[in-house]
């Protein structure tokens, strides 16, 4: 008799042999009780494991199930244990309707390829179905199979995710998935079965779009990532230093508290100042912050109000409206009149629940417990609804609080996080070195690759291992893998050779996130495009370490972190409604009117007019906004391109807006050419930001491919706002949108810029020439 760890490693090699080699199949019948390797624990049932031929991406039994699926119109997934149930009273009822369906642990060769297969059998339908019941409540025994799903709503713009509840299930019960809740929910009532499965059958059968069920896109979450990224994520690491420092906080000690207070009313309407709305409010000045070439002053508010016993007391705190979520109800009459009222009050409380999550990230410790979202009924009556009340409960929770129980970063204090013996693990496959595992014995160039990255990351601290199978025996790689917290997965032209191999270590890997709930696996591309991501995984942040500049920096980033929640990589959907609006309405509204007029102003100025003076010039009668395609934000123009000068401060516009007041800068760069100088007033366009950090922090489900579809639809959307009537006439041709390659290293900003402004000034001239031109003609006639 084999031991079960002989057994297990009998296994390992056998399923490793398979993968890499023409063999007969096998069967796996195993009991669920045995200790499995956690390599194979793939779903519900085992079935025949097909063996490919190296780099051979079909077989018979690949084929059959394709043909079954051909114009499906559903693909369904439940829980096995919920099998009889489910055929003897749901699937029969869809037989006799006719509905074409298809269940992947029945349909579709497994093992291996399941993650696969799954995503061409989602693809191939027209609908996916999940069935929860009290059994699979935690859809986690699904999560592959959602992500999937919804990958493929947003690219084909359909919602073809269905959620079908039975066994007394409720919505209420529902994972708090970001989307899922969006998702038709159906559920099946036992005592009206017959009328329930009717209507089921007629959801199921019918289209839905996008855009009908939400008109203005995922906006909550581009909105709560505008202000993350541009707002909290730089005041808040230094505020609670700023408001000590304060004279107030220093005369009133013990009644002022460091967290930052955002008020968010269910109209989503802010006002200019809380003082002028509520009398136990009071304006007491403002904390001033400076920083990347901005100006941010929170507004210090004290107020008002009883205690339990009834005494009066009075507390004092930086608190604002989030300019972002105020966007929202701004243009709600001009653009969204698709949303009611209670689309808007969900938007609003969507807002806090994704800027609570950004707050209390355990990868953003920085902002941990610096920031509190008050929700409160602006529209209602009673006492409750009024703002002093709600700010004053506010504040004298998070006093009491801070004396209590002091804030500690989440994660950073868990003595149940698991401790691992390498930050990372690099894994590729090898077929050069049969002999010796030693790299010098190896023509492979990607361990050169990898060599050099280690390099970097051990003079971080950063522990590395590697684990390169074939050489390496499924036993090492097991190890290894399991004793790193992150694993970067190299695919290059050499790992493609056998892409069959790595995709089934790559499936091992995400089994293994699926059942931790936490993601640690991260896809570095080399001289491949993200088309060789398998299907299964290419929601997953990848890096092109080719294409990348900075692509050691950005490993390094991810991996000194702890791993996240798989349930993070949730695709978010279309954002880039949400933040094209907020930009038009916060920024440009505010900026361009006079944008004419303080730009000449400034050029007028003494340091300005002596340069002028002496050389030949020309100036941007545009506002350029820039767009990296890269996505890369950087605040400073002169920090992209050397050729940019250190720029000039145009005369900035100051308002007092939703609570607090509001400077918003304007910097005008100039380049000196080979014939005359260029200036402009320009920018990186900042929504570019909120992508970008949606992407490279992990947090939230934006991956690479997605995020550059974004970026054009952003574009796209400002430059239609500009044009439309949204856009005051004042305002009219005094912005511009400017895409810019700036992975090439021979056409860089300065001469995109260059380009544009001559580009201007030759139409400008004929312009000129043709009114001339048309006088000339009138006189004469």
């Amino acid at each position: 008799m084999f031991s079960r760890q002989n057994v297990r490693k009998l296994l390992l090699h056998l399923i490793s042999d398979l993968v890499t080699s023409k063999s007969p199949s096998i069967l796996l019948q195993l009991s669920a009780e045995e200790d499995i390797p956690w390599l194979f624990t793939f779903g519900e049932q085992f079935h025949s494991i097909p063996a490919p031929t190296p780099g051979d991406e079909s077989s018979d039994e690949d084929s059959q199930w394709e043909k079954d699926m051909e114009d499906s119109d559903l693909t369904i997934f439940f829980k096995q244990e919920d099998a009889y149930r489910i055929e003897k009273t749901i699937l029969s009822n869809f037989e006799q309707l006719k509905l074409k369906y298809i269940r992947p642990a029945i349909s579709m060769p497994m093992a291996a390829h399941q993650y696969k297969n799954i995503a061409k059998a989602i693809k191939h339908s027209k609908k996916t179905l999940l069935i929860l019941s009290e059994s699979a409540k935690n859809i986690d025994f699904s999560l592959e199979t959602y992500l999937i799903a919804l990958q493929q709503c947003l690219q084909t713009g359909r919602l073809s995710l269905m959620v079908l509840l039975i066994d007394g299930m409720s919505v209420q019960e529902l994972p708090e998935i970001p989307f899922l809740q969006q998702a038709t929910q159906m559920v099946l009532v036992d005592n009206y079965h017959e009328r329930c499965m009717e209507t089921v059958c007629r959801t199921l059968k019918r289209e839905v779009s996008l855009n009908q069920l939400h008109p203005a896109g995922n906006f909550a979450v581009g909105m709560a990532w505008s202000h993350f990224a541009g707002y909290l994520k730089n005041i808040l690491p230094v505020l609670a230093q700023y408001i000590q420092k304060s004279d107030i906080f220093q005369n009133n000690l013990g009644k002022m508290s460091t967290v930052f207070f955002m008020l968010c009313p269910l109209s989503a309407k802010g006002q200019r100042d809380i003082a002028d709305i509520d009398p136990n409010v009071q304006n007491m000045g403002r904390v001033e912050i400076e920083m990347n070439g901005h100006k941010y002053t929170p507004t210090i508010y004290k107020v008002n109000g009883k205690n339990e016993n009834g005494k009066d007391e009075e507390y004092f705190c930086c608190a604002e409206y989030p300019s972002a979520l105020c966007a929202l109800g701004l243009i709600t009459d001009e653009v969204l009149n698709l949303l009611t009222s209670l689309q808007r009050r969900t938007e609003v409380e969507r807002f806090k629940y994704k800027t609570e999550e950004l707050l209390n990230h355990k990868r953003n410790p920085e902002c941990f417990g610096r920031a509190k979202v008050l929700v409160f009924d602006d529209e209602g009556k009673g006492e409750e609804s009024t703002l002093s009340k709600v700010l004053f409960k506010g504040v004298r929770s998070a006093i009491e609080e801070t004396f209590l129980k002091p804030v500690k970063p989440p994660g950073l204090y868990d003595p149940n996080r698991p401790a691992y013996s390498k930050d990372v693990c690099f894994l590729y496959t090898d077929f050069d070195a049969h002999e010796s595992k030693s790299m010098s014995h190896s023509k492979n160039p990607d361990n050169r690759t990898i060599n050099s990255i280690q390099g970097f990351l051990e003079d971080k601290n950063i522990r590395s291992s590697i684990a390169r199978p074939p050489i390496d025996s499924p036993d090492e790689v097991e190890e290894r893998v399991k004793e790193a917290r992150w694993v970067c997965c190299l695919i290059s032209n050499n790992t493609i050779k056998k892409k069959r191999f790595i995709e089934f270590w790559l499936a091992a890997l995400l089994n293994k996130c699926i059942e931790k709930n936490h993601l640690k696996i991260v896809i570095l591309l080399k001289d491949v495009d993200s088309s060789y991501i398998p299907n299964f995984i290419q929601w997953v942040t990848y890096i092109d370490i080719v294409n990348e500049p900075s692509f050691e920096e950005r490993i390094f980033e991810i991996v000194k972190g702890d791993v996240i929640s798989l349930k993070s990589q949730v695709p978010v959907g279309n954002v880039a409604f949400g933040l094209a609006w907020e930009f038009h309405v916060n920024y440009l509204r505010h900026v361009l009117p006079d944008f004419n007029e303080r730009l000449q102003h400034r050029m007028a100025q003494d340091d300005i007019r002596k340069l002028t003076a002496s050389r030949e010039f020309k100036v941007s009668k545009h506002l350029l906004e820039f767009v990296p395609e890269s996505c890369s934000f950087k605040p400073l123009l002169h920090k992209v391109d050397e050729k940019i000068q250190p720029p000039f401060e145009i005369k900035p516009i100051e308002k007092q807006m939703n609570a607090t007041k509001k400077v918003f800068s304007c910097k005008l760069y100039r380049i000196q050419g080979e014939t005359c100088d260029y200036y402009f007033a320009g920018e990186m366009l900042t929504p570019i930001n909120a992508l970008s950090q949606m992407n490279v922090s992990m947090i939230e489900g934006l991956s690479k491919q997605r995020m550059y579809e974004q970026r054009d639809q952003l574009v796209d959307q400002i430059t239609a706002i500009l044009q439309s009537k949204a856009t005051p006439a004042e305002m009219q041709n005094k912005c511009r949108c400017i895409k810019y390659n700036d992975l090439d290293q021979n056409w860089k900003l300065a001469d995109v810029i260059m380009e544009e402004i001559d580009k201007d000034s030759n139409e400008d001239y004929e312009t000129k020439y043709g009114n001339w031109l048309k006088r000339q003609n009138e006189e004469e006639s």
